[in-house]
């Protein structure tokens, strides 16, 4: 278990320009080479030449587009490309792909489009039935109405409330207004009069806001019998779908070893192509760099030697030593490797963004005082067991999930232990003996623990900000820092007078005391840019003047004090969430004995008690874990997390296919 990320060195490998593929392949092989702009640490490799891949790279692509699409089309999940065997070159025999691409879509393509074509048959037909459900009920000659020389009829919706207004408007004419489909509000009608009273039926029809159903030509030539003929047509194209079906999973299973072979060819001549692009080249040398973790730089330098003849140059510098000559302007990228137990935590760091190069990796941190909050909020032993079992089923059935189901196996397990520690199963608390205290019952203890634990975490916070003080060699930059050690003596100084005052219940604030433990660092602090300024870190004591410094100087001290009672005092929400999960048992409970009195009162109160039961969890689960990560982001992490790192991606060819590293705005 690290709290650290990998130590990382920087390689620049210079190559012939004869070995420069054999090379660029076995690094893509190794798969350990994070590549960066060579002319980013080194200046005068900006006046070297580059290597031009747009052109091929673009008929690569549109290869890639082609074998996608053919394995999208023949129903497969996962269109990536089978792991790379043999040799890979960034040259490919493009016509002899074509040809095999061809002969395939030769086979498929009549498949696909006479699934395509029933498939729009079938879509005609469904809109054409459901025009003819539209017109009215059943067995009504809606055709034969639309069409008689001696009736007119109408057929729209209207509102339900306008209903009987609009029989009544045509209650002095021979009429039949019938309604036959209800959505809502409205009511679909189908309304008929003798031809002569045309006018009065607009007429009424208007008044109550009627909207006419446009009807096609060919749907009112249409009977029942017609309806009838369309459905057993569905049905049919639904039977030639299903053979059609088989007949495309049959080609799936003959070409689509074949399609992912090829789409593997290409996508790693892409990748070859991609780690040219970071090559800088004379007329017969290749240069380029990149970041490999320390553990693994020996072997890809022997392994690009052995390729070579032992025609190459390797020159490795420590991350640190970069960093330091660069003044911090190089980005070295972090690759955090922590026990398999520990990653749906570092699921959440990277949540928040990766902790910079050479700072400490908060994981188990995080995962610590990540589940004391859920379970303290959540716990129920009843709730934490369905907890418990959702996780695990999500486990076991979805790969992808996998991290998220694990967090939530161990957010079920917190739940499960300050249950039996409240002695609550499904709100229950009469079933199991209380080993701790009952929420509602010691409301003023738990508060209590909920601002010690706030505490803690607010001054690991301030700790770990000035241990990656010490680790950057930016100790003296951050002395004075908001988190720094200098403010930190102030925050628990003010804890300590604090704790002191409840306890013996006076002032505890002697003149010396603080003195010592609080008047003297926030002096030190008020004159900070005097003393920045003496030791050259800053070009001015007093920027703007010193009346505003000073002014300056005590709004932030006041913003401080109140933003670490804030930062304290925030964790209250964890006693106050785990009130509330209690609370909301009481109101469940409360509305089943209200339910228990009425007839079937036994099933309705337990109805109540599971529905309950059921609401609770969804909610509370979602809002416990909101509350649980804000806490982490804004009040511990506030306090370190300073710079952004960027992931460790190595570019190479991976077990399952290909793994590319993604440059800031491209790909």
């Amino acid at each position: 278990m690290a709290l650290v990320a990998e130590r990382m060195n920087l390689v620049t490998f210079l190559v012939m320009r004869d070995d420069m593929d054999a090379v660029i392949e076995e690094v893509a092989r190794r798969g350990v080479l994070h590549l960066t702009r060579v002319e980013e640490v080194d200046e005068w490799a900006e006046k070297l030449g580059k290597i031009s891949v747009e052109t091929l790279s673009g008929e690569y692509s549109k290869r890639r587009r082609r074998l996608t699409e053919i394995l999208e089309q023949l129903g497969c999940e996962d269109t990536s490309g089978v792991a790379v065997s043999g040799h890979a070159t960034t040259v490919v025999d493009l016509k002899s792909m074509d040809h095999e691409i061809a002969e395939i879509e030769t086979e498929i393509q009549p498949v696909l489009l006479k699934r395509r074509q029933l498939v729009e048959k079938k879509r005609e037909l469904e809109s054409l039935r459901d025009q003819i459900e539209a017109l009215g009920p059943r067995g009504l000659p809606v055709g034969g109405l639309m069409k008689s020389s001696l009736l007119a009829t109408a057929i729209g919706v209207i509102e339900d409330r306008n209903l009987e207004y609009l029989r009544s408007l045509l209650g002095s004419i021979p009429s039949v207004v019938l309604p036959f489909r209800v959505e809502g509000k409205k009511v679909h009608i189908i309304c008929v009069v003798l031809r002569r009273d045309r006018g009065r039926l607009d007429e009424a029809l208007k008044k109550v806001g009627f909207e006419e159903i446009e009807i096609s030509g060919d749907v009112t030539t249409l009977s029942e019998e017609v309806g009838g003929d369309i459905t057993q047509k569905i049905l049919k194209i639904e039977e030639q779908l299903r053979e059609v079906a088989d007949e495309v999973q049959s080609l799936r299973h003959k070409y689509e070893g074949k399609l992912r072979e090829l789409l593997a060819r290409v996508e790693a001549a892409l990748l070859l192509l991609k780690i040219e692009t970071y090559c800088k080249v004379t007329e017969k040398t290749c240069l380029f760099a990149g970041w490999v973790p320390a553990k693994r730089t020996q072997s890809l330098i022997e392994a690009v030697k052995s390729r070579t003849g032992g025609r190459a140059i390797a020159e490795v510098v420590e991350a640190d030593k970069v960093v330091a000559e660069k003044g911090g302007k190089v980005e070295v990228p972090v690759l955090l490797e922590q026990p398999s137990f520990l990653k749906p935590f570092q699921m959440l760091v990277s949540g928040y963004g990766m902790p910079a190069y050479g700072t400490i990796d908060p994981t188990i941190f995080v995962g610590v005082t990540f589940l004391f909050m859920f379970g303290m909020m959540f716990g129920d032993v009843g709730h934490g067991l369905v907890l418990l079992l959702a996780s695990i089923i999500l486990f076991l059935k979805s790969k992808r999930l996998r991290e998220p189901a694990k967090l939530g196996i161990y957010c079920a397990s917190s739940s499960i232990v300050f249950g039996f520690l409240y002695g609550s199963i499904f709100g229950l608390e009469d079933v199991l003996p209380t080993l701790w205290l009952k929420p509602l019952d010691s409301i003023t203890d738990l508060f209590k623990v909920a601002i010690g634990f706030g505490i803690i975490v607010v001054s690991l916070g301030i700790i770990l900000n000035i241990i990656n003080s010490l680790r950057t060699h930016a100790f003296l930059e951050n002395f004075f820092d908001k988190a720094g050690p200098l403010i930190g003596v102030v925050y628990w100084a003010s804890v300590g007078l604090a704790i002191k005052w409840m306890v013996s219940g006076s002032s505890p604030l002697s003149t010396s005391l603080g003195y010592y433990l609080i008047a003297i660092p926030l002096a030190i602090f008020v004159v900070r840019g005097p003393i920045l300024r003496i030791m050259g870190k800053r070009k001015r004591m007093f920027p703007d003047g010193v009346g505003t410094y000073i002014l300056e100087s005590a709004v932030e001290i006041l913003e401080i004090f109140m933003g670490y009672l804030a930062n304290t005092v925030s964790f209250i929400r964890v006693a106050a969430f785990g009130l509330a999960h209690a609370g909301l048992f009481i109101a469940v409970f409360s509305l089943a004995d209200v339910v228990a009195s009425k007839p079937g009162g036994t099933l309705l109160s337990w109805i109540v008690i599971i529905f309950g039961n059921i609401v609770i969890i969804l909610l509370e689960g979602l809002v416990v874990t909101i509350q649980a990560l804000r806490l982490e982001y804004y009040e511990f992490f506030g306090k370190f997390f300073k710079g952004l790192g960027s992931k460790y991606q190595p570019a190479g060819f991976s077990e399952a296919g290909l793994a590319f590293q993604h440059e800031k705005g491209g790909g």
